[in-house]
């Protein structure tokens, strides 16, 4: 089974940290196997960092991409795509979306081709395996103005 989170990064820090996003693996990575003490801190980090989940915009959003899919279920908030070359299961948290997937690796696709059509930040982050990227990359990638620039 796979598992991904899936964070919405604020403007500011995506674009600072586009091509570097090791960093928000690293955070994550750290917060999971922190004691108490050190979760409270990188806690409040990720916090300043991420933003809330619009769960209404996302729901709208995956309702209109899936519910022509046959194999597409809707229940009790989780959304389910089953079919022959596996399943994936999606979820809506407060802080964080959360996909859980078995079977090839295209079914992961389904949920991130439709959120890929949203405005925002989504950073993906697979912890197990190590692995983590955007949804979709950013169209104008600006870098910040420095004070020296100014």
């Amino acid at each position: 089974m796979r598992k991904y989170d899936m964070y919405i990064i604020k403007e500011l820090f995506a674009n600072f940290y586009y091509g570097r996003e090791y960093f928000f693996y690293h955070l994550f990575k750290e917060y999971e196997t922190a004691n108490i003490k050190t979760k409270k801190i990188l806690s409040k980090q990720i916090d300043y960092i991420s933003s809330s989940i619009p769960a209404i915009q996302i729901y709208k959003q995956l309702i209109e991409q899936l519910q022509g899919r046959k194999d597409f279920i809707m229940n009790n908030g989780m959304f389910l795509v089953e079919n022959s070359r596996g399943s994936v299961n999606f979820k809506i948290y407060p802080k964080k979306c959360v996909m859980q997937s078995t079977g090839t690796m295209d079914i992961d696709m389904i949920f991130m081709e439709a959120l890929r059509k949203t405005e925002f930040n989504f950073l993906v982050v697979d912890l197990d395996n190590e692995r983590f990227g955007w949804i979709k990359p950013m169209k104008d990638h600006h870098y910040l103005e420095t004070l020296s620039s100014r």
